[in-house]
């Protein structure tokens, strides 16, 4: 057995935050970190030094602020194999699109400069579109609800298109901008919220599958969701609460040149009865 000491420098970023420390174990089932099995060792509190006794083997520590937003906030250091007591340091900084992640101090090695710069990209994603869902539960519930006007009537399919993307719906709705979004429908019972990411926003995003950009999303807006497939179609739900109780069911898609997510909103007292029908509208998406 051998010491490792980690010391977090006092610091302003995530100051009320407790880091949490995680060591590699593959007999561990505590938490999964970038598909490493962890076990728990401590918490880590601002201007904390805590000492941990592990064993010889090589391993890789992580440190995280949470179980959430693991996938983009974190920071690892690959111990040697020894008997020698080990020391590091390190402290938050500053950078919202990482979650202002913990870095260890003197870090030169490329595969953990290259997972801080995954971390950051993914970080910038989940940015973006937590931006986009709170404007939607912000619009849908603190405005008076945009879903509750009457366009007429339901009946008739209608197909709209708008910067590559097409959906049938029914002459019920009707296209309406809202700053954020690509394009947004409109009808009495159902509103329809598209956001585009063109891969060019954050470099190497073309390289991630709609699950992991999906996951991205959810892990940005701590949803106790998970990503579901039906019928092809990647999917995860939500739901938000003011006076009225409303569901969200959000849709991935990955095109040549872009991520689309795509979110169907409904009070939660229609939901039983469009949710089928919006499943139905969901499968008319085409890209060109």
């Amino acid at each position: 057995m051998r010491k490792l000491t980690i010391k977090r420098e006092k610091h302003f970023v995530a100051c009320l935050a407790a880091m949490k420390v995680y060591i590699e174990d593959s007999t561990a089932n505590d938490l999964t970190i970038n598909g490493v099995t962890c076990r728990k060792l401590g918490t880590l509190k601002n201007g904390e030094e805590k000492t941990f006794e592990i064993s010889g083997e090589a391993a890789k520590i992580f440190v995280i602020a949470d179980k959430l937003s693991k996938g983009y906030c974190n920071e690892y250091y690959s111990l040697p194999s020894g008997t020698e007591d080990i020391v590091l340091t390190g402290k938050n900084e500053f950078n919202p699109a990482s979650g202002n992640a913990f870095r260890f101090d003197g870090v030169t090695d490329a595969e953990v400069l290259a997972n801080r710069k995954k971390g950051k990209e993914r970080g910038i994603i989940v940015l973006a579109v937590a931006l986009a869902i709170g404007f939607v539960l912000g619009t849908i519930i603190g405005v008076g609800s945009i879903i509750i006007n009457v366009f007429g009537s339901l009946s008739k399919d209608k197909t709209f298109a708008s910067d590559g993307m097409s959906i049938t719906l029914t002459g019920g709705f009707r296209e309406v901008e809202y700053e954020g979004f690509t394009v947004c429908y409109d009808s009495s019972k159902v509103a329809v919220f598209a956001l585009k990411e063109e891969f060019s926003l954050v470099s190497g995003l073309e390289d991630y599958t709609v699950r992991e950009y999906g996951e991205a999303v959810i892990d940005g807006n701590n949803f106790s969701s998970s990503l579901k497939n039906d019928g092809g179609l990647t999917y995860f739900e939500y739901n938000g609460t003011n006076d009225i109780v409303y569901n969200y069911y959000a849709f991935v898609f990955k095109t040549d040149d872009a991520f689309w997510l795509i979110q169907f909103a409904t009070p939660e007292s229609e939901a039983a009865e469009y949710e089928a029908k919006i499943f139905e509208w969901a499968k008319t998406i085409t890209f060109d």
